[in-house]
Formats: structure tokens, C-alpha cells, sequence
């Protein structure tokens, strides 16, 4: 703190300078760091911005409606019943007044996610005004799943104790709760650096090909298929096994076409293995693309992109 020649008030406060406020409604303890104030009263922390307008060189500052970490701190235990390990959470309130100064369909990215307040606020600021803003939380922490995302369930779905009637309903909305696994490198692979499990590598097959997501397991089956969307089905030919990689049983040959061709599907099967020993010409009879597994990442995706607009283009042709 500041000596004994502090001033009183907040309008004459240099920078960086934490000091008393002794009377009135700013009483309490004030750090100002630029053009913000932290505050400090019996009551926990708040945060005011100041601004100044074109007409008046009087500070604004933000309304009491903004909240503060004890109404933050009350909200967070409402919801899950305790604050954990979030002594002074930022209140969805501020959040959502800084938010609104953006557009409706903003994409807001919280790299530290903590008790979910960002996602709570974008939740809540949608349901008031019809945005529709999106959010990416990223969380390191082991709260990541029992706090950060059970908050962020509990507000979509409805609280059934909160006092607040549009909380207690529920906000509406969805998210995807995603946990980081291990490193996926096609090169690394091929290698032998890295031999993923075979349900790892196909999830990651279908949803770089597909841009969908596979939430069940994955085996191997004898006809290699892992999932299908509503334009293709994908097939995987793989063991984390360095000596199969090498060998010609994890090429594309005869014999797993015809267990392939054997699903009689319509659709267009997309086949990962690390070569093919097959013609394009029996390949195109059964709708088969081949995808070989070191080009996943860059020739594959692209080529199915070309021939999804070319389908599209057709289409809206014929409709048309």
C-alpha cells in the first residue's frame, strides 16, 4: 500500500498504484493498472474498465450489474454445489458485458478455461439476445471434465435449485467434450516411432477424411470397417506392428476387397493400408478410393473435398 500521502479519491491515481479509499462509495482498496481498477472489499474482488467518451473527460466505469468474484463465487456453487478450487471466479455477468460489445456470432477461444465462465456467459448471452456465438475451451487441469464441462452440461440442461427462472430451465446449446490423447504422426509411423493402438489411428483416419467424429470404439473386424457417414464408409488395414506395416498383408490386395465388397454397400468406401496391389479399374468397380496412409494428412483429404463439390455441383445442377 501506499504511504500517508495517498490521495482519497480514485479520479487523481497514478498507474500501478495501489492505494486507500477512505469514505463514499468507492471505499475500500484500489489498484488501478491503466485504464482498469481492481477492488478489494469485504465482499472479494471486482474489476471496473474506464473509459472515456468524446464529449466528457469524466471516467465511466462499469455498471454494478457486471457482478463481482463473491456473486461469481455463489453462482459457481449454485450450479455445482461447491467452488472447488475457484476462490475468486470471474463473474459470467462481467463476461457477458464484454462479449456484447462484439458480434452476435463471434467464436470466443478461453485458453484457461478454469470453472467454465466463459462458456456459461456465451451460453447465457444467446439465450438472451438470439446470438449465435461459439466457444473452445482448453483446459490443462484435472477439474477440465468434473468442473470445467459439468458446469457448462448443468447450465445447458437446467439446474433445478438455481433461483435464477432462466438457469433453472436451462440455457440451451451444445458443446463436445474432447480429451487430448497421444500424438497421431502418419511419418512417425511409418517409421516405427509411434505405433498407435488401432482404435486411436482409425478414429483419427475417419475424422481427418470425414471431419466427423467416431465416439465408440473401434475394433479390428475382418472386413477392416470402422465407420461410415452418410456419403462414405471408411475402412482401415493396420496393426501396431512394425513387421505387418512392412509386409504386403497391410497392402490392399484381392483378398481384402472382396471382404470389403461384401458389405454391398452403395456407398463410396474410402480404404486406408500403406499400398494396394489392385488396379484403379476393380477399384472403381466396387466405389473403392484407395487412401494410403502417408499421404493422410495432405493428398487424401483434398481429393475427397474435390469430389464432395463435384457431387454438390451436380446436384444443384440437376435441382436446378
Amino acid at each position: 500500500m501506499s504511504d500517508s500521502n495517498t490521495p482519497n479519491t480514485k479520479a487523481n491515481a497514478p498507474t500501478h498504484t495501489a492505494y486507500q479509499v477512505s469514505d463514499g462509495k468507492d471505499k475500500g482498496y484500489w489498484t488501478r493498472i491503466g485504464a482498469a481498477w481492481a477492488h478489494k472489499d469485504g465482499k472479494g474482488f471486482s474489476i471496473q474498465l474506464e473509459c472515456k467518451d468524446t464529449t466528457s473527460a469524466n471516467p465511466t466505469f462499469l455498471p454494478d450489474s457486471c457482478g463481482s468474484s463473491d456473486s461469481a463465487a455463489k453462482c459457481l456453487i449454485s450450479i455445482l454445489g461447491e467452488k472447488g478450487d475457484f476462490e475468486n471466479p470471474k463473474p459470467p455477468e462481467l463476461i457477458k458485458h464484454l462479449l456484447a460489445l462484439k458480434d452476435k456470432d463471434a467464436l470466443i477461444l478461453d485458453s484457461f478455461a478454469g470453472s467454465g465462465t466463459t462458456a456459461h456467459a456465451v451460453l447465457a448471452l444467446n439465450k438472451e439476445d438470439g446470438g449465435n456465438r461459439k466457444f473452445i475451451l482448453v483446459e490443462m487441469e484435472d477439474y477440465a471434465d468434473t468442473t470445467t464441462a459439468e458446469r457448462v452440461r448443468r447450465v445447458i440442461n437446467g439446474v433445478p435449485t438455481a433461483k435464477d427462472e432462466t438457469l433453472k430451465r436451462g440455457l440451451g446449446g451444445s458443446f463436445t467434450f474432447c480429451e487430448l490423447g497421444k500424438e497421431i504422426s502418419i511419418e512417425k509411423i511409418l517409421t516405427g516411432d509411434v505405433l498407435p493402438a488401432y482404435d486411436a489411428l482409425a478414429k483419427y483416419v475417419f475424422y481427418t477424411a470425414t471431419g466427423k467424429s467416431l465416439d465408440k470404439d473401434v475394433k479390428e473386424k475382418p472386413d477392416y470397417f470402422v465407420g461410415e457417414t452418410d456419403l462414405y464408409e471408411v475402412y482401415l488395414v493396420y496393426k501396431p506392428d512394425m513387421a505387418f506395416l512392412r509386409s504386403n498383408d497391410s497392402a490392399l490386395n484381392a483378398v481384402k476387397l472382396e471382404a470389403i465388397a461384401g458389405r454391398k454397400s452403395k456407398k463410396e468406401k474410402l480404404v486406408f493400408a500403406t499400398a494396394k496391389y489392385m488396379g484403379q479399374k476393380e477399384l472403381s468397380q466396387q466405389n473403392i478410393t484407395f487412401c494410403q496412409l502417408y499421404a493422410l494428412s495432405k493428398k487424401i483429404t483434398a481429393k475427397i473435398s474435390r469430389k464432395y463439390m463435384r457431387r454438390a455441383s451436380m446436384s444443384s445442377g440437376m435441382t436446378g
